[in-house]
């Protein structure tokens, strides 16, 4: 052995080392920089009682005085609408809060009709979680140029060019992340749900569309909905996007203006806009046919000060428990991602034993986008079935028109909701697993309406036959019914080996509160 080569070898290996280790220590110090000025606090405006919006509204609000009127959205195609219908009609304020924004067909096309409602004066406020943000700096900076437009991003990095380090080193802190979601215009009418801003969650993505549900909202509960907003929009949490990110030049207005006049040509034609054309909620809109079922709301979110692990007694988790508990009969879970953990296993497990009949609904291995979840999940099978519990899983594969419970081949179910003894139902961001309960921010809704309860039971058992596989044991060992064809399988239906494979492996990972 030629000690002398080896020698080299090792003073490079420590060299390249060392210059790894400071790039990491810098970046990691940009991470953890503080926020370069303080921000001027904004707040929500007084609904206005003189708009287009308000007096189409004025006859369902006076009607129902201190109730919250609520429009299911479960198809992606009718909840696109629905924001876009909004927006239009927007005076005086539009607060969007979302986790992910895409920059694709619905995300530029969402973009233009809020870029036409700062033009004619309204005041858009836009707060982004910046995990998902790594390729729009550019776009919202020149967003943010506008007089009367801001954008702010929550927990965000301060490294903007080497973010996956940035992730590595300040993983304590980064790995909080704003799942909220809600679109509120003139604090008149808001959407609240379980979708983000991208195509697959319009139906405009041919290969994957996520099943998902939101709720069209008016009345009482729409003020607490601006007052979370206004709550995160001025909370320490948060920094604008002029703070992080460089100026935009003049060469990067001149190329946004040909780029958004050649995508904006290119979208003339596209089949996308006859389908919204032809939306059945457009038709409810514009012939003054929306049905509202009115009842009494409450909001339910978590502090912006999750991300730093205080306020607990304030968190979502311990109001939803308390809505959970109330549960008397029956409670239907909804959720893409669920992983209940030891002690949500057990607390469904003592609730099955006091007569509640407990029926989940979720995630497929073949169905779900997220195989680390199902690993964590599928540790809690046997015991749940064994306890009486009822387990059905999407498919992924079925000939029906995507929706927010019914599968397709390019469909995984991504709607969050409870419905407790066919009176109450939650809808928002909140997964059952880890992640929902102790790490990210999350909100919905509590609606206490017994014939929208009783409507969504209904369909949601209705489509099960044809949309999902219902679990059993057989001997002890796991079985999925297929009702709709009369087969059963003894392994995860239209999952490959390798899938299976995987999720068994990430199954044995010490990962679970990450999920």
């Amino acid at each position: 052995m030629n000690l002398s080569v080896v020698r080299k070898s090792m003073m490079r290996l420590a060299s390249n080392l060392m210059t790894l280790a400071l790039t990491l220590s810098l970046v990691s110090a940009c991470s953890s920089l503080p926020p370069p000025q303080q921000l001027i606090p904004s707040h929500k405006l007084a609904a206005p009682t003189d708009s287009g919006l308000y007096r189409y509204l004025e006859g369902d609000l006076k009607a129902h005085p201190n109730k919250t009127g609520i429009l299911p959205l479960s198809s992606g195609v009718d909840a696109f609408v629905a924001r876009l219908a909004i927006v239009d009609a927007a005076s005086q304020s539009i607060d969007l809060q979302y986790y992910i924004y895409h920059d694709d067909e619905t995300g530029r096309l969402l973009i233009w009709h809020l870029i036409d409602a700062a033009d004619r004066g309204v005041r858009v406020r836009v707060l982004l979680d910046d995990l998902t943000t790594k390729t729009l700096d550019d776009g919202l900076i020149l967003l943010a140029s506008h007089p009367n437009i801001e954008i702010r991003l929550f927990n965000p990095s301060y490294e903007r060019t080497f973010r996956s380090f940035a992730m590595l080193t300040g993983f304590s802190r980064l790995n909080h992340r704003m799942h909220n979601k809600s679109l509120t215009v003139d604090n008149q009418i808001t959407i609240v749900g379980g979708r983000n801003i991208g195509n697959e969650y319009f139906s405009k993505n041919d290969d994957v569309d996520f099943g998902d549900f939101d709720l069209l909202t008016i009345g009482d509960v729409v003020d607490e909905v601006s007052e979370q907003f206004d709550r995160y929009w001025n909370s320490e949490q948060v920094e604008s996007v002029i703070n992080l990110v460089p100026p935009a030049t003049s060469a990067m207005y001149q190329a946004a203006a040909k780029t958004m006049a050649r995508n904006k040509q290119n979208f003339l034609h596209d089949e996308y806009l006859n389908r919204l054309e032809l939306s059945e909620l457009l038709t409810q809109i514009t012939g003054k046919g929306l049905y509202w079922y009115w009842g009494d709301a409450q909001l339910l979110y978590d502090p912006p000060q999750k991300a730093n692990r205080q306020d607990r007694q304030e968190w979502l988790l311990t109001d939803l428990s308390q809505f959970l508990a109330r549960a008397r009969e029956e409670a239907l879970i909804v959720s893409p991602y669920f992983v209940p953990t030891e002690g949500g296993c057990q607390a469904l497990i003592e609730a099955a034993k006091q007569g509640i009949k407990i029926t989940i609904v979720t995630n497929s291995l073949a169905a779900t986008d997220v195989l680390a979840v199902h690993a964590g999940y599928k540790a809690y099978r046997e015991r749940l079935l064994e306890n009486g519990i009822a387990l059905y899983e999407v498919k992924v594969d079925i000939n029906n028109r995507p929706s927010a419970w019914k599968g397709s081949s390019r469909t995984s179910l991504h709607a969050k909701t409870f419905v407790l003894d066919r009176s109450s139902v939650f809808v928002g961001s909140f997964n059952f697993d880890p992640r929902s309960a102790w790490i990210n921010t999350e909100m919905g809704l509590i609606v206490d309406q017994p014939r929208f309860a009783g409507e969504m039971v209904d369909e949601i058992e209705a489509s099960l036959k044809r949309s999902s596989y219902r679990l059993g044991l057989q001997q002890g060992e796991l079985i999925w019914h297929d009702d709709l064809n009369g087969k059963v399988y003894y392994a995860d239906p239209d999952a490959s080996f390798w899938r299976r494979f995987m999720a068994d492996f990430i199954g044995l990972l010490p990962i679970e509160s990450q999920l």
